[in-house]
Order: C-alpha cells, then structure tokens, then sequence
C-alpha cells in the first residue's frame, strides 16, 4: 500500500510539473505599441517607461540570459528585469543603472521595495553587457559578463513570469534564452475581472456617469463629446471622428432644496415628490436622455451606427428615516422606518416598483431610435446591514427587474460594506472604486482594489473632478488611473464606470488648453485600447 501510494504521488507531480525553454523575442507580449522587435531582438526608441512579458504563473524555477545596451539613460533612467512575477508588482527585480545593479523585492507598487543585494558595478550607456539570472526555490544568483555579482534569498514569491522595463531608458536586448521548470501547484488564482461586453450587464464596455443633480442639464450638445470623439474645435465646426462611450449611467445625488438621493448625510432624504423630479428631468424635451438621443443623430450625420447607446438609471435609496414618502398606490403614504423589519421592506420595495414602472413606461413611450434602456442603478454604494430587511429588499428588486429583463447594477466605494457579496444579493454589474483622486491614498491603492475586483469578478472605476485642470498634482493622480490600467490589466480586461463630476470630459473636449484637450484625447486612447503609459511612467503624450 505504502508503495503504490508512493507511485501516486510521483505520478501526480510529474503532471503538476513540466520544463520549458525559449530563445528570442517572437513570444514575448510587447505592452507599448513603440517597441521595435526582431526575432532576435527587441528595442525601446526612446527614453520613456515601457514594459515586455514573457511566461506566466506556474512558472517557477528558471535560469535566462539577455544581453542588455542601454543607448541613453534620462534622470533616474533604468533598465529592470522582473521575475517571479504573480501580479504587477507582486515581484522580484534587477535594477540595472550606470553604475551599480541591485536585485530587489516589490510588495505592490513601486514605492514598496525591499533591497535584497547590490553590486558597485553598472551598464555604461553605450555599452553592451550580459546579464545572467539563476532562479531556483529561494536562492537568486545574478551574473555581469558570465562573474557573479549578487547572491541573494527570499521564500516570498514562488512563480510568475518575466519581464523588461524601460525607465525612462531608450535599450536594446539581445541573445535572450530561459529554460526552467513550471508548476500549477505553486500559483494562487483568481476569478478575474468582470469583463467587457458580458451579457450580465446588457453588454456594457465603458459606462459613463451622467450626473442630472438638481440645476444640471445635458443638451444634444453636451452629450456629444462623450457619444462621439470630437476633434479640436475649428472656428465653427465640430469635427466628429468616431463613437466613444457606448453606455451612460443617469444618477442624481441632490434634488429640489438640497434633498439627497443617497444618503442622508449629504441632506433630508428625498421622497416621493423629489423622486418625480426626477424621473420627470430624465424625459425634459430636449434634455437629458433626449440630449443624449439627439447626440447619437448628430452623429450619424458623420458616422456608421454600429449599436444603440446603452442607458442605466438610478434608483433612489429608499432611506430607513423617511416616515412619510407619499402615497403611490392608493393605500396612503408609506412608511419605511416600520421596526417590523417586513413592513418597512415592503413599503421600501412598493415604493421603488412605482418609481421603476413609471420610468419604463415612460422611456417604452418615448419611442427612441439611438438608445436602449439596459437596467437600473443602486445608488446607495455600501450595504446597510445594519438595516434589517435591507439585502431582502435588494434581492427583491433584482427579481422585480430580472422578470422585466432589465439589469441591477452597483459601483460600492472602496471596500464598501457589501462589496464581496454583490452576486448573491442580486446585482448582475458591480464596478469597484478605487477612491484614490479624491483624497490621500498611496498609489498602493491600486494594487489593493484591482486584487479586490479580481478575487470577487469586478469591474473598475476610473474617476476625475475639476481639479485635473488646475492642480497639477491631480491631473497626475487622474492619469495614474489609465496607467494603473495598462500595468494591473484592466484596460482591457474589465468593464469601467467613469466618474468626472459633471462635464469635465466635455470641458477638456473644447478647451483651447492643450493640457486640458490632452486629457480628452487620452481617456479616449483609453477606451479604445490606444493608452499604453504603464504605472511610474510620466506623460509622454504630445498631441
């Protein structure tokens, strides 16, 4: 018995591991368009921050040789190797300068970094080296010119896949090799991100935020820059280039009197008059979800129609304080701070069954030609457990709009309350928010929320306000957000919300700034898969 358990367990890890070797650079995954690449060979043309892949997350031990030419290094430039790779910057890293090469740790962001070993010596600009790398369990070896320069140990990270990056480094890498072995016992997975163009969410891509806050108005104009991707203005004309944004969120936080939406923090809780607000702006002639249909008109005069805009709309936090929202049935006005957990449930959901009837109705009469209405929005962005009746509620209205064929869609705050549990309460859309614009967060943020969407299958927001036009440091934290995209995958893995307070796109759509038109121009290389600026680069946009 002992014996053919023995045989078993040889069995099964020889099928858990395998070897692997490559030579040249016709596999490797090029993140930049700019690289220049020959079997043989690849070279970044200029100095500025670029990134190439090789391998994945079973592999595990490995032994690889390159050699390296920096042609010109800028202020703090660098070449990096990283290995054992499990997620960005979850990593080992050769850190090779003019005159010293280090081998070091990073725990979720550049800023993170742990020196593990270092060498007083260094690849002149100009000057071709060889570089060698031996990887086997804990113990990393690196070699200059075939001499051994660094010895060094760490039991952190037990596989993952290769990389280069350029730092603000123009080089060219040749007689690249790697053989090693891989092992699918050694990886950690992931659900992934929720993706573009899922059928849960109606096939959504990129979802647009449209505030309607009370004094807030979006004509056929307004929407424009965001329906379709405008060139700079030219005197009078508007010249239109290609579709944008293919689906748009109208929520609103403030109503008539400064009443909230949301949550009562931000004022007395909106009832049922401030609901009918709403619902009657979203269908003001001309405005609003007319603007936006107007646009889609506007744009055809110049472009092919390929598919409708798609439209979520919010549904107002029934607040547990309101006592008195109004009547909406004929059975008086309802309550929803009952103690009976199952009467304040019921008059909470009664209340949102007539706000989202009298909305489809309306949106089925309105009869439009260039947009579809694809779901609903739960506006408040954190589960209140605390509530009793509140996750019931919500899975009551998912099953209320599920027999409607329509979608419930949810964009929690940063590790909000709830956030893991958004599929079993009934939401078919989640999109995480970083937070990291607003306030002081560490770029490490966008480690913690893309190993949050990852684990739980959501989507990210990408956010912006005002600021990005007149503080510098802001616009950087804006871009941060395309750049963390290209580094953690989700550019093109994930499904976004974009956040920009009101009009900002638009704003920098029609500036005559260029830093201001710059900002346009990249969120649309960003939507359509053109932006390829890692984390830690500088804008090298120069349009």
């Amino acid at each position: 018995m002992i014996r053919i358990i023995l045989v078993l367990l040889v069995l099964l890890s020889s099928l858990a591991s395998a070897t692997f070797e490559t030579t040249g650079f016709d596999n490797w995954f090029l993140q930049q368009k700019d690289w220049v690449r020959t079997s043989e060979t690849i070279a970044w043309p200029r100095l500025g921050w670029a990134e190439a892949k090789l391998g994945n997350e079973t592999w595990t031990d490995y032994e690889l040789s390159l050699k390296i030419k920096p042609e010109e290094y800028g202020e703090d430039g660098a070449v990096r190797i990283y290995f054992r790779t499990s997620a960005p910057f979850l990593t080992y890293g050769l850190h090779i300068q003019e005159d010293k090469i280090s081998l070091n740790r990073f725990d979720g962001n550049l800023g993170n970094w742990r020196e593990l070993g270092m060498a007083d010596v260094g690849i002149k600009a100009g000057e071709v080296a060889k570089i060698g790398l031996k990887v086997v369990e804990n113990e990393f070896t690196v070699f200059l010119n075939d001499k051994m320069i660094i010895e060094a140990s760490s039991i952190k990270y037990k596989s993952g896949g290769i990389s280069l990056w350029a730092e603000n480094t123009k080089f060219t890498a040749s007689e690249f090799s790697i053989k090693g072995t891989e092992d699918e016992t050694k990886i950690t997975k992931t659900s992934g991100y929720y993706p573009k163009g899922d059928p849960r969410s109606g096939g959504v891509n990129d979802l647009m935020l449209i505030y309607t806050n009370y004094g807030l108005s979006w004509s056929g104009l307004d929407a424009l820059p965001y329906v379709t991707y405008m060139g700079k203005l030219d005197g009078a004309e508007l010249p239109i280039y290609d579709w944008f944004f293919d689906s748009f969120l109208f929520l609103a936080l403030v109503g008539p009197n400064g009443t909230a939406f949301d949550a009562p923090s931000r004022g007395t809780p909106a009832a049922k008059d401030e609901w009918q607000w709403f619902i009657d702006s979203l269908y003001e002639e001309n405005r609003q979800l007319a603007g936006f249909e107007r646009a889609y008109e506007i744009g055809k005069n110049s472009l092919d129609l390929k598919q409708k805009g798609k439209v979520y709309i919010m549904i107002p936090n029934p607040m547990a304080e309101i006592k008195n929202f109004g009547d909406v049935d004929g059975t008086g006005s309802l309550n929803f701070s009952w103690q009976d957990a199952s009467k304040a449930t019921d008059h909470r959901f009664r209340a949102v069954k007539w706000y989202i009837d009298q909305v489809t109705e309306r949106f089925k009469a309105a009869e439009f030609e260039n947009i579809e209405l694809v779901g609903f929005y739960w506006l408040e962005e954190m589960i209140h457990y605390e509530i009793p009746g509140e996750a019931d509620l919500i899975r009551k209205v998912s099953d209320y709009l599920h027999e409607k064929d329509l979608k419930l869609s949810w964009i929690p705050w940063f590790n909000a309350s709830g956030h893991k549990d958004w599929e079993s309460l009934g939401f078919d859309l989640c999109i995480h928010q970083p937070n990291y614009m607003f306030g002081d967060a560490a770029i490490s943020r966008f480690s913690d929320v893309t190993r949050q969407a990852q684990t739980y299958g959501q989507g990210i927001e990408i956010e912006a306000d005002g600021r990005v036009f007149s503080d510098r440091s802001r616009r950087e934290r804006f871009i941060n957000y395309l750049r963390a995209g290209v580094t953690y995958g989700y550019r093109t893995e994930a499904v976004h919300g974009y956040y920009q307070d009101a009009f900002v796109f638009s704003q920098a759509a029609l500036s005559s700034s260029p830093d201001a038109r710059e900002l346009y121009d990249m969120v649309y290389d960003y939507v359509k898969g053109d932006f390829d600026e890692p984390l830690g680069a500088k804008t090298q946009y120069n349009y």
